[in-house]
């Protein structure tokens, strides 16, 4: 994979110049944010360099297997450990998002560092500004790939350790679901074999990621495909709402409702899903976009939903009450999906 040769040079010095690198990615991370962190900060450590991951809020439970977890510092548990980071860091990264406010509250310290900032992305538009140094490459299948493929243009391919190796993995499946989907490109299983060859535990990982649910996180999925689905058949939607109330009453942890917006898509002449999360009572509500073909449900959330991602997948946010987020999405996806058919 090619790569703007200045941004590798300038990459390169900024790595080799810096003491202390602080490693960010978004909030509500994903298996490709935490893998990437964390491949990342374990091929610096092989390098011989001071890395520290910062994140916005709690690692899901899925992912707490990848080495260096143990080591995160949550900025909504312990700020003052990452105050101190941020304070001592030369050398800021922001790996799978290229909008500051991704980072949630996050945000507002970052705004106080000054050293310089490197972006390594897959998504669309990134702010204007971000960093000093972007990677951003929508053709990758994740940011855990798009990772791999600058290490070995930096030429350090060696140094990507087991423990990276798998936490790299781990990224490039989770956001492909296991490759079957933004997944075409030949230089992705490439990268699955090398990272296999590297001697990643394929069944090992996949049981971790996959096959370690917790019983609530079970007993809501059931709730959900029993009570919370909703389909709008006349426009190929369906959508999943979820309460405080119906969390709480499941003993919802992070990462317990990871993948459900994919569900209704296997329903027979579904195109669009939709996954309406409160976070807080009558003030905010997470939303989630998965679509099939032609309907770029990230224009349709930067519209909508004040988000963005990828056509495919993506995501936003309601400031208001659940029931509003939902009416909204009724209003509104019916024009926009027929405007897209009818070009």
């Amino acid at each position: 994979m090619d790569f703007n040769n200045e941004h590798l040079s300038r990459f390169r010095e900024l790595i080799n110049n810096a003491s202390s690198i602080v490693l960010i990615p978004h909030k509500n991370s994903d298996g490709d944010a935490i893998g990437s962190i964390l491949g990342w900060w374990n091929l610096f450590h092989k390098l011989g360099k001071k890395a520290t991951v910062v994140v916005p809020d709690e690692v899901p439970g899925n992912l707490g297997w990848m080495h260096g977890a143990s080591d995160i510092l949550v900025h909504e548990h312990n700020r003052k450990n990452v105050l101190t980071a941020l304070s001592e860091a030369d050398l800021l990264m922001f790996l799978d998002f290229n909008n500051v406010k991704r980072t949630g509250d996050l945000a507002d310290d970052l705004a106080e560092v000054t050293v310089p900032r490197v972006m390594i992305d897959h998504h669309p538009d990134p702010e204007e500004g971000i960093a000093d140094v972007l990677f951003s490459e929508v053709s990758v299948s994740s940011t855990c790939e798009l990772s791999y493929h600058l290490i070995n243009a930096l030429e350090w391919n060696q140094h990507i350790s087991l423990e990276a190796a798998e936490c790299f993995y781990a990224g490039i499946i989770t956001d492909t679901g296991v490759l079957s989907y933004n997944s075409s490109n030949p230089r992705t299983y490439l990268a699955v074999a090398d990272l296999v060859g590297k001697g990643v535990d394929k069944s090992l990982i996949h049981k971790e990621l996959f096959q370690s649910n917790s019983l609530g996180r079970m007993r809501l999925l059931g709730h959900v495909l029993c009570n919370k689905l909703e389909l709008m058949e006349e426009n190929g939607a369906a959508f999943i709402s979820l309460s405080l109330d119906d969390l709480e009453k499941h003993n919802y942890q992070p990462g317990d409702t990871e993948g459900f917006v994919n569900y209704p898509l296997g329903i027979k002449g579904i195109g669009v899903s939709a996954m309406f999360t409160e976070k807080e009572k009558d003030k905010f509500v997470k939303v989630s976009f998965r679509s099939r073909d032609e309907v770029p449900v990230n224009s349709y959330s930067e519209q909508f939903f004040s988000g963005g991602g990828h056509v495919n997948a993506a995501g936003g946010e309601w400031h208001g009450t659940l029931e509003e987020a939902i009416q909204r999405f009724r209003d509104t996806l019916p024009e926009f999906v027929q405007k897209i058919k009818s070009k």
